[in-house]
């Protein structure tokens, strides 16, 4: 469902920039609540995310969310989630044009609660890079370099809200929730990526940590002697107990989405991971600065909106009634 979501999202992209700021709320948003309703049930990692009915595929990184000691990945990853997926759904609400005018203290207060909660949300991030998808340089190094912009942009859209400077605050605001988006097309680049890995020759192969190796194999086989098959293929894993002492040994794993191996699907999506996350960086990067660039002047009305956004403001505030 998230790569639906992502594929949704990537489609419609040339097409907001076509047909402007109406379209874009409609497209990007359908995709955007999908992907927030889909990645909801992962608020309580342990029996969501990780739960005994959980994607196989996810049981190499649930080693480490699950980790009785090593609390800090449950916990970061609990934070993004509680603090992120609601912020979206009031970012969505933020755009929509009826419900800005109708109800400008309400827009006020969910944008200051969107912006606010989205805080926690990127700065929980980078406790979680070692561990996401193989926590290689092309991972650590995308999200950082989105989690930075996207800080920026916030500090920006709130800064430009309080100085009043309207227009701007609709610019940035839109520039983070645009470049945040990015991780719904993510998902559809990163399937796409995953399919190519195992598809183009000669195979491409993963370094995957060995708890994560043998978590896949003790969760991904219905019989022990499929297990002992799957772990004479990674000999420097095999025969060892899924403690400590794995934490620091890595499997070399063969990357193949169209696999029956579960190992070797995943194996695919960390080496899809990191490039596909940078084009989808670069993707909604280009859009938005095309679609701001076209609708400057039509979609954001720079002089005529900061006008009239300054006598909302001063009505809900009360200010209005004091300086008469």
């Amino acid at each position: 469902m998230a790569v639906f979501a992502g594929t949704v999202m990537a489609s419609a992209i040339p097409v907001c920039l076509e047909k402007g700021r109406k379209t874009l709320v409609l497209a990007l948003s359908i995709p955007f609540i999908t992907f927030i309703v889909v990645s909801s049930p992962h608020l309580d990692v342990a029996n969501g995310l990780c739960g005994p009915h959980r994607n196989t595929l996810r049981a190499g990184q649930c080693y480490w969310y699950t980790h009785p000691i090593l609390k800090r990945y449950n916990l970061s990853l609990s934070i993004h989630l509680a603090a992120i997926l609601p912020a979206g759904v009031l970012a969505v609400l933020q755009f929509i044009p009826k419900l800005r005018q109708r109800y400008p203290a309400f827009h006020r207060w969910a944008g200051r609660l969107s912006l606010g909660l989205s805080i926690p949300g990127i700065m929980s991030v980078p406790f979680l890079l070692d561990r996401s998808f193989g926590g290689g340089l092309d991972t650590r190094s995308a999200a950082t370099f989105l989690c930075s912009i996207t800080m920026w942009a916030v500090i920006k859209a709130w800064t430009s809200a309080r100085r009043r400077k309207f227009d701007e605050h609709r610019r940035w605001a839109v520039r983070a929730w645009m470049w945040l988006g990015c991780i719904v097309t993510h998902r559809a680049v990163m399937g796409i990526f995953a399919i190519y890995v195992s598809l183009a020759g000669p195979k491409l192969a993963a370094s995957i940590p060995c708890p994560e190796v043998w978590n896949m194999v003790e969760n991904g086989y219905k019989t022990g002697l499929d297990q002992r098959i799957a772990w004479s293929a990674y000999p420097t894993c095999s025969g060892m107990a899924a403690n400590g002492t794995m934490e620091a040994r890595y499997g070399l794993v063969y990357g193949d989405f169209l696999s029956s191996k579960p190992e070797e699907k995943v194996a695919a999506l960390h080496l899809a991971f990191g490039p596909a996350f940078w084009v989808a960086i670069l993707i909604h990067v280009a859009a938005t600065e095309v679609y701001l660039g076209r609708n400057g002047g039509k979609g954001l009305r720079s002089k005529r909106l900061d006008d009239a956004m300054e006598k909302t403001a001063q009505l809900v505030d009360g200010k209005g009634a004091k300086e008469n």
